[in-house]
């Protein structure tokens, strides 16, 4: 009975062929290309690069993850929201064409040539404006769902949302003096589409379960958030900004502004 067991539980093994013996590594299958992460705001920040000068040295400080949420999957536990989203605002910088960029996310590499007397802290460039702020909202919106069947036949359809907030503060280095904040929000769309045939053709029952899933990326979505938070910054400070890069936000699909109360 066991021998039974064992050839069931490795018959998709074989169907597979991805059968090797303890000393040969098993044959990897070919994924899609690594490619340069875009998304629909790069032509924003462009536009940024051209339109805004970003004079002086800019910087980066913590962007946290505030949210306190976790996610436990099969794979393992972790946390849902990116801890790097201060690395793509750093980047996001270099894009906008920032006049100079200093580096202040890991400050470890040069703290230990001050430690080891082989630097002078005073050599290091000052700030004169640096980015901070969190991603504070994950909120998880419940869903809806609808399914017809008919004879142990039938569709079905499910959706669910979830919010993500950040908050985001461009501060002057020299006095402290937080120059523009702006807060976002976007909602993560996922649904689910599928057909079911559960049903007897005789004495045979017969189960066949077909479905699709799409799911918007978070972390993708955080990208461009930020992406935009920096377009929204600058534009507290030079609104002609906006009057040449807007266009590019309104192309954008999904994206609003929340109508204010006068």
């Amino acid at each position: 009975m066991q021998a039974i067991i064992k050839s069931l539980i490795l018959l998709p093994v074989f169907l597979t062929g991805c059968v090797a013996t303890s000393s040969e590594n098993v044959s990897l299958p070919d994924g899609p290309p690594v490619q340069t992460i875009a998304t629909p705001y790069d032509r924003l920040v462009t536009c940024v690069a051209e339109k805004s000068k970003l004079r002086g040295v800019w910087s980066v400080g913590e962007i946290t993850d505030a949210t306190g949420k976790f996610s436990a999957e099969l794979s393992g536990t972790g946390k849902y929201v990116t801890q790097g989203a201060g690395d793509m605002m750093l980047t996001t910088l270099m894009k906008a064409k920032a006049e100079r960029v200093v580096n202040r996310r890991d400050p470890r590499p040069v703290i230990s040539e001050i430690q080891l007397g082989i630097r002078d802290a005073k050599q290091f460039t000052l700030m004169d404006y640096y980015i901070t702020g969190s991603i504070n909202t994950l909120d998880f919106i419940p869903g809806a769902a609808a399914e017809l069947t008919i004879a142990g036949i039938g569709p079905r359809y499910r959706q669910n949302r979830a919010i993500v907030g950040l908050d985001l503060h461009l501060t002057d280095a020299r006095t402290s003096e937080v120059l523009a904040a702006v807060n976002i929000s976007k909602q993560i769309f996922a649904d689910e589409a599928g057909f079911g045939l559960g049903r007897f053709f005789g004495d045979t029952l017969v189960d066949l379960d077909i479905s699709d899933q799409s799911r918007e990326p978070l972390q993708l979505s955080l990208r461009s958030m930020l992406q935009f938070g920096l377009y929204e910054m600058l534009s507290e400070l030079n609104p002609d900004l906006r009057k040449n890069c807007q266009q590019i936000v309104d192309t954008v699909e999904g994206v609003e502004d929340t109508p204010t109360n006068s």
